[in-house]
């Protein structure tokens, strides 16, 4: 008996090796994807991440207390726009049920563009393109609307009309 079984458990194992060989190999054929988080923040306790998968942009949060909608449209890699002390921008619109704005930038600037707006030398992340991000009762939604042919980087933030324009479109 104790044979059949020690029979039994050695086949397991060697199938069990087998298959994960199979695995490996199939994952080392297949095209490998590049996936790199270049931003992060915490908001209401949501951890909510920039994701460039593969030349796309992706929002991704972690939480099962909002609902995610819409798409990244801008470029990435794309950044949150911040101020003072690297703080996140974010401003409540509760006239419109907005409880948090955020704005966030991609579309990254060229050298053209740095030298058009003065910023050849600067080290700055800047961009041409923005999108908002709405914190709702029970939905996290990327807006629909973005703008283009601005010129903003990402530690010095933009103006507040701007965060409103996204809330109340």
């Amino acid at each position: 008996m104790k044979n059949i079984c020690f029979i039994i458990t050695l086949s397991l194992i060697s199938f069990s090796c087998k298959k994960n060989q199979e695995k490996e190999y199939t994952q080392s054929n297949t095209k490998k994807s590049t996936i790199i988080v270049t931003d992060t923040t915490n908001i209401d306790g949501v951890l909510l991440e920039l994701i460039n998968d593969n030349g796309k942009a992706k929002l991704k949060i972690n939480t099962k207390e909002y609902k995610l909608s819409g798409d990244i449209k801008i470029n990435p890699p794309c950044y949150f726009l911040r101020w003072e002390k690297n703080k996140v921008e974010n401003f409540s619109y509760p006239d419109v049920g907005v409880k948090h704005t955020l704005v966030i930038l991609g579309n990254m600037a060229t050298k053209d563009d740095r030298k058009t707006f003065g910023a050849e030398n600067s080290d700055n992340i800047c961009g041409t393109g923005m999108q908002g991000i709405l914190f709702k009762k029970d939905s996290i939604i990327v807006t629909n609307k973005i703008l283009t042919h601005s010129f903003v980087c990402a530690d010095i933030g933009t103006d507040e009309k701007d965060f409103s324009g996204f809330a109340h479109d």
